[in-house]
């Protein structure tokens, strides 16, 4: 499955929509997707993103280190979700139910 992103402006943030499954092969493309993306404040909306392996879980990691709380994720599946849960990063990222709530 190809993976999809696309970005637009909401106010302070940057929302970047992913969807797709998100693993080693297409890591890199948000990845670079993300290093062109001007801002401090951004929201990955991963709502359309069914499974993310650790690859993914270390792009987000990433990018939470870089922002810190400039860097938020919104509306995560239950799989994905999970797997923050079971690496216990739901305490130390910014994750939002939805982007309204990640963006306000």
């Amino acid at each position: 499955m190809d993976l999809q992103v696309r970005s637009e402006v909401r106010g302070d943030w940057t929302v970047v929509a992913v969807s797709g499954e998100l693993d080693a092969d297409t890591v890199p493309v948000l990845s670079d997707h993300l290093e062109d993306t001007p801002g401090t404040h951004v929201v990955v909306d991963l709502s359309g993103v069914p499974f993310m392996d650790t690859t993914g879980l270390s792009l987000m990691l990433d990018w939470h280190r870089r922002l810190n709380d400039g860097f938020r994720m919104a509306a995560l599946q239950p799989s994905v979700h999970k797997l923050f849960r079971l690496t216990e990063l739901t305490e130390v990222m910014h994750i939002h139910p939805s982007v309204t709530d990640a963006t306000t």
